[in-house]
């Protein structure tokens, strides 16, 4: 197994990407991947019949061809610059394909797979593939944090949803590593729906006995979102571990909600995320 970084050649993003990618691989003790993925230029223009058109089509190749290359140039560098002379196997790899079908498959196998933190903006180059693979692969991500990765605990931040459920049962190596558990909650959000056994917080923490886990519960309150992040600046958290997108997409995203408030934080932590 092994945590992948994805990178897109820009030097800030990249690199906190592999920050975070290397601190986590660190604690699993696991290979550290650098993947860069773009499509095959040709793929990407449309063929015409014309002499005229042919010539054309082929520098069109020709300049997104080069292009490309100075972006797997950038990320290259700066993957092996933030990993030099680690303890673990390093590896950076260029794979001709759609960002968004790369990442799914790097999710679908690694123990982790880390986005960089400018994602939330929809410019980012990865930003459809973070989205892809988080709300149609529905498969676990880390987007990295605004500050490099920390020593702290983990918040697992519970509302006894399946969301939460399948956020922190993905992420059990990344919160196993780390050895410490926050289990923060609202106890509002307790009664918003049918009460279950499963969905209190001693069944999480009965959950977290059996694998090892030292945990404590810590209370927010108010909104979600700024009570997390309140809890996760004075406790020097390393990530906080949620559910992703509780309501309906459009929802989020016409409204806001806590994923996307996370998302949108201009000082947060790594977090990671399962739907």
């Amino acid at each position: 197994m092994s945590v992948v970084a994805m990178l897109e050649g820009s030097d800030s993003a990249d690199r906190a990407s592999t920050q975070t990618a290397l601190g986590i691989a660190r604690r699993l003790d696991v290979p550290v991947r650098g993947v860069c993925a773009l499509p095959d230029p040709s793929a990407t223009l449309i063929v015409m019949s014309t002499p005229e058109a042919t010539g054309l089509a082929a520098n069109a190749t020709r300049d997104i061809s080069a292009m490309q290359d100075e972006v797997i140039a950038r990320a290259r560098a700066t993957f092996e610059d933030v990993t030099k002379g680690a303890s673990l196997p390093c590896d950076f790899s260029h794979i001709v394909d759609v960002a968004e079908r790369a990442g799914a498959n790097a999710a679908t196998l690694a123990d982790a797979v880390v986005f960089p933190h400018s994602v939330q903006k929809a410019a980012d180059p990865l930003s459809l593939s973070f989205e892809y693979v988080l709300m149609e692969a529905r498969l676990p991500v880390v987007m990295a944090g605004s500050q490099p990765l920390t020593d702290g605990p983990v918040i697992v931040a519970w509302d006894g949803s399946n969301g939460a459920a399948r956020a922190v049962r993905f992420h059990l190596p990344i919160v196993k590593a780390f050895g410490e558990v926050i289990i923060a909650q609202n106890e509002s959000d307790l009664g918003k729906d049918q009460p279950r056994d499963a969905s209190s917080p001693a069944a999480l923490e009965r959950w977290l006995d059996s694998h090892n886990v030292k945990h404590k519960r810590m209370p927010i309150e108010g909104q979600v979102a700024s009570g997390l992040l309140s809890l996760a600046k004075g406790s020097g958290a390393s990530i906080i571990v949620a559910g992703a997108y509780g309501h309906s997409r459009i929802g989020e995203r016409l409204f806001g909600g806590t994923t996307q408030r996370l998302l949108d934080a201009e000082e947060a932590p790594a977090l990671a995320l399962a739907r």
